[in-house]
C-alpha cells in the first residue's frame, strides 16, 4: 500500500487498498460482537433520532404554516435538517413557547454531529466508517475512515473506546427523550390546531 505522510487530523492520501476485503465484520464473532454491538447501538440510536427529526420537519414545514418559512425541499444533510428546525422554532409564533427548548437541543444535536465534538468523536465517523479491527484487551474498536479529496481518496484510521461510543449514544438517547417532550405535545390533533394558527 502507499502512503503519504499524514496532515494534521491524521489523513493520509492512499491507494484504493482499504479494508474492504478484511475487517471486523469478517472476524471470529466471539471477537468481534462487542464492538459491533457497541456500534449498532449508535446507529441504531441515531437512526431513530434523525427519523424522529424528519417527522417534526414534515409536521411543521408545510407552506399553509407560514408561506415565508416553507422550505419546499425536505433537507438531505443532517445540518440542513437542525437549520430547518431552527428557522422554524425561532420564527413561527404558534411554536414560540418551545423555542428555548429547541436552541438548547439543536446546539448538542450540532455537538453530535460535528467533526470537532466535545464528546470526542462525530456521527459522521461513526456511522461513515469501516469496523477495522478491535481490541478485546483494551476494549477499542479501530474505525477505517476516508474522504475524497479531489481526484484522491484520504483515509485514517481512529481508535475509539467502546466506552466512548456508549457515551455518544446516551447522548443520542437524551436528545431523542429531550425531542419527544416537544412531539408528544405537537403530534396531536391539538398539536396539529396550534400549527395551523399560522403567522
Amino acid at each position: 500500500m502507499t502512503w503519504e505522510p499524514a496532515d494534521n487530523d491524521g489523513w493520509e492520501r492512499s491507494s484504493l487498498e482499504f479494508a474492504f476485503y478484511h475487517s471486523l465484520v469478517d472476524a471470529d464473532p466471539a471477537l468481534a460482537s462487542p464492538a459491533l454491538e457497541a456500534l449498532g447501538r449508535v446507529v441504531a440510536s441515531w437512526s431513530r433520532l434523525e427519523h424522529h427529526i424528519d417527522a417534526l420537519i414534515v409536521q411543521i414545514n408545510k407552506p399553509d404554516h407560514s408561506q415565508s418559512l416553507f422550505e419546499k425541499n425536505h433537507p438531505a444533510s443532517f445540518g440542513n435538517k437542525v437549520k430547518l428546525l431552527k428557522k422554524w422554532f425561532n420564527r413561527y409564533p404558534p411554536i414560540a413557547s418551545y423555542t428555548e427548548d429547541m436552541r438548547w437541543l439543536t446546539s448538542r444535536l450540532k455537538m453530535l454531529a460535528d467533526d470537532d465534538t466535545s464528546v470526542g468523536v462525530s456521527r459522521n465517523v461513526l456511522l461513515h466508517s469501516i469496523p477495522a479491527s478491535f481490541d478485546a484487551d483494551t476494549q477499542t474498536l479501530v474505525l477505517h475512515h476516508m474522504k475524497m479529496v479531489g481526484g484522491n481518496i484520504h483515509s485514517r484510521h481512529i481508535n475509539v473506546p467502546l466506552a466512548q461510543m456508549r457515551h455518544f449514544a446516551e447522548a443520542v438517547q437524551t436528545a431523542n427523550k429531550f425531542l419527544s417532550t416537544i412531539t408528544q405535545e405537537l403530534f396531536t390533533p391539538e398539536g396539529y390546531e396550534r400549527l395551523q394558527k399560522r403567522e
